[in-house]
């Protein structure tokens, strides 16, 4: 538990020391003339024009045109998926009022007839190749977790794996979340030896803060961004996402000063990120290695438990876990069957949306809506997000009144812009110039804009941030534009299915190993971030990719 200092000081830095660590140069604009099939813009003249919108809060997300979608895990009393339920079989309550579902559908893994799983090796390959199919997130937490439990947990997950075949039944990305650094080991892939070796080849933490109680505000704030970094990161993959935590999770804050009525930034925060992972179908599990026991529940009279707002009392991560739809497990040794359970969870389940009998409105925009899914057969089990947050509608602005990046937008830049995780809200496709080695152009769907209807044609704005780094880690060189893009309308009945080129250039001589893009979008606030490797990825010895040169196994 947090004393009321540390929760002070947590909240000062939550804003405040995400913000941008570059500064954003060279901002101009530039129109991206009407084409049909590409559009390209050129940022040799570009000029950055103020966009005067009204500031919204951070991370103003909604329901889409008031529908809700719910991934829903169903078990018999063994603890089995339960398949072959129809919507017949379901009833949704929002705030104890039975809902109308609009769509059902049941999910789980298909192959095509003959034909062995369809091999992913990146996020790229991953939205082009199984657009809607769901994958699994590992993230080692080095964070709170002691240096032998982290040990465990990868002896666990070795022993997992080992009882896969050699092509993993859905992609995995695996990671580790360390207090300074986010690092992608593996990127999508369903080769298991790519993330054995990723995993062997990654040094486990060993920081003295994972356990010095004055770090605890610190220790917050890193964890609880990197969910939200997740989020904004995966969003552009439609499938299903199971985020398997193992590890401890950042520490418990207790909510006992929160006056009704007053701004609450910790609570708004909370409300940003929990919706965040809801819309982008992330579900979170923490696996505690440690075998600690889990917190006893609260039930009432009938021996239900009843959730008013999860986040009410306490901030922790089995608050986080349940609020999204998935389950902190403690207290036992077979973690490797854990993560097996935790997989199927995000292989077989059923995609239920339905619209709100009441409407939404922006009374109260951190209002906490209630969710419960009842079977028709009781001795069934069904697992889903504990609700949602009410938020506004509207998308925050990009710029502020003086034209300056709002917060906002310098927080997504600023998380996209570390370590090497693929950002694919916008999707972006590199190339660089053949005869000029400093000039790369980015090709992304206009689609992913959300572009606006000027009433003549269509036009939006994007950031992009493009930045240098050496074999370890150091930041080289920066540049930064605005730039405007004007597009001719669609036709009536037409589909947006037009591509954006974008050139830019930065000095890649030596010592420049790596480059990576940032687009963020204005209209919807989705990120794109890649990298392009000068070098061999292996040779370097950037603590972004938490990768030893050298392949040795740690000791």
């Amino acid at each position: 538990m947090l004393s009321a200092p540390i929760r002070n000081r947590f909240m000062s830095y939550f804003w405040v020391s995400l913000a941008m660590m570059l500064t954003v140069v060279g901002r101009h604009s530039s129109q991206a003339q009407s084409a049909r099939g590409v559009v390209s813009a050129s940022p040799s003249t570009l000029r950055q024009t103020a966009v005067r919108q009204e500031q919204q809060p951070e991370y103003t997300l909604s329901v889409s045109s008031q529908l809700v979608t719910l991934d829903v895990v169903v078990n018999d009393k063994s603890g089995q998926p339960v398949r072959g339920l129809k919507r017949s079989d379901f009833t949704v309550y929002e705030d104890n009022v039975p809902q109308p579902i609009v769509s059902f559908e049941a999910a789980e893994p298909k192959r095509p007839t003959g034909r062995g799983p369809t091999e992913i090796h990146s996020t790229a390959e991953l939205d082009r190749l199984q657009p809607d199919a769901p994958v699994t997130i590992v993230v080692l937490d080095e964070v709170t977790t002691k240096f032998e439990d982290q040990y465990f947990a990868r002896y666990s997950l070795e022993k997992y794996l080992s009882k896969q075949g050699a092509i993993l039944d859905q992609p995995l990305m695996l990671m580790a979340k360390s207090l300074d650094h986010q690092q992608v080991l593996h990127d999508y892939t369903t080769s298991k030896k790519e993330i054995l070796d990723a995993l062997n080849h990654h040094l486990a933490g060993n920081d003295w803060r994972t356990t010095n109680s004055s770090w605890s505000s610190e220790q917050i704030l890193a964890e609880f961004t990197s969910l939200i970094e997740i989020a904004k990161a995966t969003q552009g993959h439609a499938g299903h996402k199971s985020l398997i935590w193992v590890g401890r999770g950042f520490p418990s804050v207790q909510r006992d000063d929160v006056v009704p009525g007053q701004k609450d930034p910790l609570g708004a925060a909370i409300a940003q990120c929990t919706n965040l992972l809801r819309d982008a179908r992330v579900t979170l599990y923490m696996i505690d290695p440690a075998g600690v026991a889990a917190p006893s529940a609260t039930l009432d009279v009938n021996g239900t438990m009843t959730i008013d707002d999860p986040f009410g009392g306490q901030v922790g991560f089995e608050q986080m876990a349940a609020a999204t739809g998935g389950q902190s497990l403690h207290g036992r040794n077979d973690v490797d069957r854990l993560i097996g359970t935790t997989v199927s969870d995000g292989q077989i389940f059923y995609s239920i949306a339905y619209k709100p009998e009441s409407v939404i409105t922006t009374d109260n925009p951190w209002e906490f809506r209630k969710i419960r899914v009842v079977l028709r057969d009781g001795a069934l089990v069904a697992t889903t997000r504990e609700g949602y947050y009410v938020a506004k509608p509207d998308v925050p602005a990009v710029m502020n009144e003086s034209g300056q990046l709002s917060q906002q937008a310098r927080f997504n830049l600023a998380a996209a812009s570390q370590g090497l995780m693929v950002f694919d809200g916008i999707p972006l496709t590199i190339s660089r110039d053949q005869t000029t080695p400093d000039r790369f152009q980015l090709a992304f769907p206009a689609a992913s804009l959300n572009l606006r209807d000027d009433g003549s044609k269509m036009i939006g704005n994007v950031s992009l941030i493009v930045l240098s780094f050496d074999r370890t880690g150091k930041l080289l060189n920066r540049s930064g534009q605005v730039i405007s893009l004007h597009l001719a309308r669609l036709q009536s009945g037409e589909t947006e299915s037009r591509t954006v080129q974008i050139a830019t250039s930065l000095d890649t001589r030596s010592p420049a190993a790596r480059v990576r893009f940032i687009v963020l979008g204005d209209s919807n606030g989705k990120v794109g971030a890649d990298n392009f490797f000068l070098v061999d990825r292996n040779t370097l010895k950037d603590s972004a990719t938490g990768l030893k040169p050298s392949g040795a196994r740690p000791k």
